[in-house]
């Protein structure tokens, strides 16, 4: 047990975490606390561990040393206790990952009867209630495939939120998005800080982490380069890949204004 989780307000702890590819290593030490209610967007160039670290942190990948705590759960290389790890962790990903034989309140409600146990009353109570806190609640009786792709992300965060984590994953939530339909998701999202749920968010909507982030956090070749908030990181950053990351992304049309 993590007696650094349990006796502050921190709910994730990792660290010292490493992993690699062979010969590739993808990360590189990486140290990060997040205390409750904090919302983190983890940005930086493509490939360099952003997704990684955040699979680590539920156990999607594994990794040679560190630790990850969540809440008083703690596992590291051999992956012990990860299971409860799993309980306490929601992810979204680039893709939906939505069953398509089953409607939007169906794919909401099996994890909670097949992994919670919850009565079918109970479950589905409960989907109607975060359908329509990702404002979706009149396609429940839909599939997957009569929807939009940001509709389908709209259910897939809301599937996750089911499950009542104690922290939220996103990877890339807008990636696979056309983009008439990535500002939806983008406003779920925000919504959603805005309740205070804690969220660990690799995303390159820089617009969305000047509105929405506590920190962002860079990440380069596999360590983290630069944490700050985003008054700091947009306005002032303090190394030079930071910098060139940021004219890249102006360069390219992105938007940060709040």
């Amino acid at each position: 047990m993590s007696t650094k989780s349990a006796s502050t307000d921190v709910i994730v702890t990792v660290s010292g975490l490493r992993k690699s590819y062979g010969h590739h290593h993808v990360l590189n030490g990486i140290d990060l606390d997040v205390k409750r209610g904090e919302r983190i967007v983890i940005c930086g160039p493509s490939g360099s561990g952003k997704s990684t670290f955040i699979r680590c942190i539920n156990g999607l990948e594994t990794f040679e040393s560190g630790t990850v705590t969540v809440r008083d759960f703690e596992t590291g290389a051999q992956l012990t206790k990860l299971s409860d790890i799993r309980r306490e962790v929601g992810m979204v990903f680039q893709g939906f990952n939505l069953f398509p034989h089953l409607t939007v309140l169906q794919n909401c409600m099996i994890a909670q009867i097949k992994v919670r146990n919850e009565k079918r009353s109970t479950a589905r109570d409960r989907a109607m209630h975060f359908l329509e806190k990702v404002r979706i609640t009149e396609q429940a009786n839909k599939h997957p495939g009569q929807l939009s792709g940001g509709q389908q992300q709209r259910v897939a965060i809301a599937r996750a939120l089911c499950m009542t984590p104690s922290v939220m994953l996103f990877d890339e939530p807008t990636s696979a998005l056309d983009p008439e339909v990535v500002q939806e998701v983008l406003e779920t999202m925000v919504t959603l800080a805005k309740d205070g749920v804690t969220m660990l968010c690799v995303t390159h909507e820089m617009g969305f982490a000047q509105k929405v982030a506590d920190r962002v956090v860079f990440i380069d070749a596999g360590s983290i380069v630069e944490e700050a908030p985003p008054s700091e990181f947009f306005h002032a950053p303090k190394h030079d890949r930071v910098r060139a990351f940021l004219s890249r992304v102006h360069g390219h049309g992105e938007t940060v204004a709040a």
